[in-house]
């Protein structure tokens, strides 16, 4: 994909993420009396916000502290739990396009600029293979409704989370949309740095495992140009700030699930790219031995084992010496009798 593509496709991104609350007031909806607008709010935000208002109703009779953080967070989970299969699936897609890729290196050197007998053998190889080339993006924008409907929903449940505490974080309903970073001058103009670093942990922490986050998919999806990468990367970097200054701006309580997620997933693909779980279904490599060990055990197509026993080196006996030299039969001197 050309470079012109990948900026228009992040922008596309961006676009409908930033419209993903479209028709939700920014200052919140009070979704137990307020009936709901449209297809899109009666069929996923309202059930969604309403299913988070059970919960945290729920855990505040159970008398737990915190009670709406950790709805939030146990929301989240059930929801990574739900799209578990989903998320399987596409990395599953891009390990199979990782093993592919060397091959499809040859074929770029090996066809050069003949672009449509390159598509042409390159559908070819992921035929071969059994690799659907998009299978990696189709997972994504299953679950993309489901996100665009749960981060409206936490959007409507704005005044929900006025007061809310969460540990460090005083009120998971601040700040607000209306006010921009408005909050972050002020706050250094009144000296009160507790608060100012308070709400930006959590930014901080998305940024993070952003970046994080990035680095493992690029890592588990290598391109094949250089230039593509390159564009790829910042791309990618430019997003994750933008989505740490977009947090800035939106409640707490909107950024701790994000950030929940991010660790979610990020647990979730080192579960899942694991060798000793091996969900990912790729066959690790065997463990060639090297210097005086013996060499490992080589596996043909039908399992069959094709190694040789090596036979025992014999230790010697005598004096440290090996037991393979030969040795020299000594003869007594004799002595010479005198005339």
């Amino acid at each position: 994909m050309k470079p012109s593509k990948w900026l228009l496709l992040s922008a596309l991104f961006v676009a409908m993420f930033a419209l993903a609350g479209c028709g939700v007031p920014f200052e919140g909806v009070d979704v137990l009396n307020t009936p709901p607008d449209g297809l899109w709010q009666s069929a996923a935000v309202w059930p969604l916000a309403k299913a988070l208002i059970w919960l945290n109703d729920t855990l505040q009779a159970m008398g737990l502290p915190y009670h709406w953080g950790f709805a939030i967070i146990v929301f989240t989970i059930f929801v990574k739990l739900v799209t578990f299969p989903l998320t399987l699936t596409q990395i599953r897609g891009m390990q199979a396009q990782k093993e592919l890729a060397p091959k499809i290196q040859e074929l770029q050197k090996k066809y050069g600029k003949d672009r449509e007998k390159l598509a042409q053998e390159q559908m070819r190889l992921y035929k071969e293979a059994g690799v659907n080339p998009l299978s990696g993006c189709f997972p994504l924008l299953v679950q993309m409704p489901v996100l665009f409907a749960l981060y409206a929903a936490l959007v409507a449940l704005g005044p929900y989370f006025v007061n809310a505490n969460f540990f460090w974080i005083p009120d998971l309903g601040f700040p607000k949309y209306t006010e921009g970073l408005g909050w972050i001058a002020n706050a250094f103009g009144e000296g009160d740095f507790v608060t100012l670093v308070g709400y930006l942990i959590l930014p901080a922490l998305l940024v993070a495992t952003q970046f994080i986050m990035q680095k493992w998919m690029t890592a588990a999806t290598p391109s094949t140009n250089e230039g593509q990468a390159k564009m790829m990367q910042q791309v990618t970097l430019m997003m994750t700030f933008m989505f740490g200054f977009f947090t800035l701006t939106v409640p707490a309580g909107l950024t701790l699930y994000w950030v929940t997620s991010n660790l979610l997933q990020m647990g979730q693909q080192w579960l899942i790219t694991n060798e000793r779980f091996n969900l990912s279904g790729v066959k690790p490599a065997p463990v060639l031995a090297t210097g005086s060990e013996a060499p490992a055990a080589q596996i043909t197509e039908n399992g069959a084992d094709t190694a040789k026993p090596q036979p025992p080196v014999a230790a010697s006996a005598s004096k440290g010496r090996a037991t393979n030299a030969p040795t020299a039969k000594r003869r007594k001197p004799t002595k010479s009798k005198g005339k």
